[in-house]
């Protein structure tokens, strides 16, 4: 019989990870049978103001007698009882249970999970319609979770290895030797990716909170990821090594919407003309973008750094696409960009003052009309059209991996380019 588990809300900032339990259950899972694939990790909605860090949830699926269901049931409870961060007020672990195939309704839910807001109502809805049993903890807003990672339709996928650190080293600094993986990054990009940040030259693959994962290698290719995490110097001990199939990095979570169907907390792609010169509030640079339906704020905010350069050389009339998540900044309703692509610019023009007809000298205005520094010549007000350089081009331009959305795909890799295409 087909067991489908699914995993959500176990962490908190003090501490764990639902990557962690579920790679400990993979293991002990099989001794009541065989594992289906490998585990996966889902990310949900990375807009929703209660999710978890990094907003993933895990699914197993095995394949299991079914005179041992019940005791691989009590096994996944009894682990998240043990090792979630069940005591933390924000911390509302829940767990799902699937026996047999998955119904098209819970891959609708999945989808919807990923790309808007779904409550706890109705993922207790979903579970009595589909006949799946959950285990809520506290809120049990977990739920949620663990049904859409379930259901959730992996058609497109990338990897992510994570190894494990021990208890007592989990307040401690990660002891990754930094060299090793630059040389790393160097040896397997774009195979693995996000794995430095190439500009301020940092490690991105080690966490900074006191969770178990002591680094994760995100890849495409899945030989590869397992060889990059042999090429690194790792000077602590690692307890646990974990691949998981997984939609980062596969953009799922964009969905093309005019602006008069924007709601909060949605993930989206919108085509329209720039409306505003750009403005800049504490590091922060935003614009209007107005399609024939309505106008919308767009930001490109602090973390997002040089990208932010590419929103201030735009100019009202420029045609753009821009992707991102939909939050509310300071009250009003703003797109928060993850991908901008400048379509069309329009011409940029400056007007400026003649030379002097008479001695070329210099003209200054005069109200009306200009006069000469040098000589005093007078002459009418008319100002001379130059058309400047526009430092834009027609392509499609991405936050630094520092600031990437787990979900968002790079532009290194295959079919990038894809959603921005209709």
């Amino acid at each position: 019989m087909l067991l489908h588990i699914g995993i959500d809300d176990t962490d908190s900032p003090n501490g764990m990870c639902t990557t962690y339990i579920g790679a400990v259950l993979y293991r002990e899972l099989s001794k009541f049978g065989e594992p289906i694939d490998l585990p996966r990790l889902i990310r949900l909605n990375p807009n929703i103001p209660y999710k978890t860090r990094g907003n993933g949830a895990v699914a197993l699926t095995f394949d299991i007698l079914e005179e041992y269901v019940d005791e691989a049931k009590e096994l996944v409870i009894e682990k998240v009882r043990e090792l979630a961060e069940i005591n933390d007020e924000n911390t509302n672990p829940g767990i799902a249970f699937l026996e047999g195939d998955i119904p098209e309704v819970l891959r609708r839910f999945s989808i919807k999970a990923l790309r808007e807001h779904v409550t706890i109502k109705e993922a207790e809805e979903i579970s009595k319609k589909i006949k799946a049993e959950i285990i809520k903890f506290k809120l049990g807003r977990g739920i949620i979770g663990a049904l859409a990672a379930i259901g959730y339709p992996l058609d497109k996928y990338t990897y992510e290895l994570l190894a494990y650190r021990k208890p007592e080293n989990r307040k401690k600094e990660r002891n990754v030797d930094r060299e090793s993986v630059f040389k790393m990054d160097e040896r397997f990009y774009p195979f693995t990716y996000d794995n430095v940040d190439p500009y301020k030259r940092t490690v991105l693959i080690t966490p900074h909170g006191r969770d178990p994962v002591l680094l994760g290698i995100r890849g495409i290719d899945r030989g590869k990821v397992l060889q990059a995490f042999e090429e690194l110097i790792i000077k602590e001990e690692v307890t646990l090594v974990q691949l998981y199939k997984t939609n980062q990095s596969t953009d799922d979570h964009l969905v093309w919407k005019k602006v008069k169907d924007i709601r909060l907390y949605d993930n989206v792609i919108v085509r329209g003309k720039v409306a505003s010169k750009y403005w800049e509030k504490g590091r922060h640079v935003f614009f209007e973008l107005e399609d024939e339906t309505g106008k919308i704020r767009v930001a490109a905010f602090e973390p997002t750094k040089k990208f932010r350069n590419y929103v201030r050389k735009l100019i009202p009339g420029d045609e753009v696409i821009v992707a991102g998540g939909v939050k509310e900044h300071e009250g009003v309703l703003t797109i928060n960009l993850e991908k901008l692509y400048p379509v069309k610019l329009v011409p940029k023009v400056e007007y400026r003052k003649p030379k002097c007809p008479k001695c070329g000298g210099t003209m200054k205005s005069k109200g009306d009309y200009l006069k000469c520094k040098r000589c005093g010549y007078k002459m009418p007000k008319i100002l001379i059209p130059i058309k400047l350089p526009r430092d834009l081009k027609p392509k499609i331009y991405e936050v630094p991996p520092d600031a990437r959305k787990h979900l968002a795909r790079p532009l290194v890799l295959f079919g990038s380019e894809e959603k921005f295409v209709r």
